[in-house]
C-alpha cells in the first residue's frame, strides 16, 4: 500500500537527509518526525562510534508537544540503520525514511 500523506495512522515515521557537504563523521541529518497528529522539525548527529544524539524541534503547528519517547525511537531508528551500514563496511545511508510501529 503506498504512503497516502507525511503522517502515519500510529507510530512514528521519520524521514531524515544527511549533510551532502560532510563524508567523513560526525555526520549530521536533518529532517522530521511525523506522528498521527503533528509533524516536529528534528536534527540527528551520528559519531564515528555510532553514538546517536537527536535534537526534536517545536512542532510545525505549534500547539502540538512531543510524545516524551519520540527522541528516543528516533535515535534507535537511526542506530540500527548506522549498525546495517557498519555491518556492510558503508558510510551511513544519505536518506533514511522508516517507519516504526506502536509497541
Amino acid at each position: 500500500m503506498p504512503i497516502a500523506g507525511d503522517r502515519p495512522e500510529t507510530g512514528v515515521r521519520i524521514q531524515i537527509e544527511r549533510d551532502k557537504s560532510r563524508s567523513e563523521p560526525p555526520w549530521s541529518y536533518a529532517g522530521a518526525a511525523h506522528v498521527p497528529d503533528a509533524s516536529f522539525p528534528i536534527r540527528v548527529t551520528v559519531d564515528a562510534a555510532g553514538e546517536v544524539t537527536v535534537t526534536l524541534g517545536a512542532a510545525e503547528s505549534g500547539a502540538a508537544t512531543p510524545p516524551p519517547d519520540l527522541a528516543e525511537k528516533v535515535r534507535l531508528i537511526v542506530r540500527t540503520v548506522y549498525r546495517q551500514a557498519k555491518a556492510d563496511d558503508e558510510p551511513p545511508a544519505w536518506r533514511i525514511v522508516r517507519w516504526r510501529g506502536e509497541k
